[in-house]
């Protein structure tokens, strides 16, 4: 299946696909190696942004290298179905989508932002498979005792969250105005895919999956996610 994108700076739409995850299409764009690939490249996005991310990684990664940039679902041009996916569906869903590709080693995930904690889950499931990590702008788990950051704090709060995340633009444009010399087009790019409330609905839900206390319902995943990082025993890479 071909997913049906805008036509956007720098992004190639031969790279663009569907895939069926359990039910649900979840959007990759993937640059195929030629023969057999030498690694895979399994690059995941933050929040709030897309695979388009990656998109000069697909284009300058050495020919004999697969990459496959993910839209995690609700995200990007995946399907948006009803329900809220918390951190340990998300890890599901990208082993689902890396079975259907039919994925094999050695593989090296890049992830930004809360795809962080995605890929490291997705790692710990697959270490078989595994040849590295990089992590980009992302951490593993707040140190205990210290608090969150005050911009996901406030964006968490109950009065804010749905109003800056999914109502309006608030959130999404403020990450884009973070980035030092993004041109315009590019911006528009990074929100082409949220042009409504809807559509932005897994934004709020990204922002709110943040466990921020012990008994949050993703703190126990992140919990084990963070303990098991530490025997991977595979190069790693962090990118601040």
């Amino acid at each position: 299946m071909t997913a049906r994108i805008p036509d956007l700076p720098g992004l190639d739409p031969a790279w663009s696909r569907l895939v069926d995850v359990g039910g649900v299409a979840m959007h990759v764009l993937e640059r195929p190696a030629h023969g057999d690939p030498a690694v895979t490249l399994l690059a995941v996005h933050g929040n709030p942004t897309w695979s388009y991310l990656w998109r000069r990684l697909l284009a300058e990664a050495p020919a004999d290298w697969r990459v496959i940039a993910v839209d995690q679902i609700g995200m990007g041009y995946s399907d948006r179905p009803a329900g809220m996916r918390r951190l340990a569906d998300r890890v599901v869903d990208l082993g689902r989508l890396t079975e259907a590709m039919e994925v094999t080693g050695p593989v090296v995930t890049v992830a930004h932002d809360w795809g962080g904690p995605v890929s490291l889950g997705w790692a710990l499931a697959h270490r078989d498979m595994l040849a590295g990590v990089v992590l980009a702008n992302t951490a593993v788990h707040q140190p205990e005792g210290s608090p969150a950051p005050t911009l996901i704090r406030l964006a968490r709060s109950r009065p804010l969250l749905d109003a800056v995340t999914r109502r309006t633009t608030t959130f999404l444009r403020g990450t884009t105005a973070m980035s030092r010399g993004m041109d315009t087009d590019t911006a528009r790019a990074f929100r082409a895919p949220y042009p409504d409330a809807a559509s932005r609905r897994a934004i709020r839900d990204f922002v709110a999956d943040i466990p921020l206390s012990p008994d949050h319902p993703s703190a126990e995943t992140l919990d084990a996610i963070a303990d098991g990082v530490c025997s991977l025993g595979l190069p790693g890479l962090g990118l601040g």
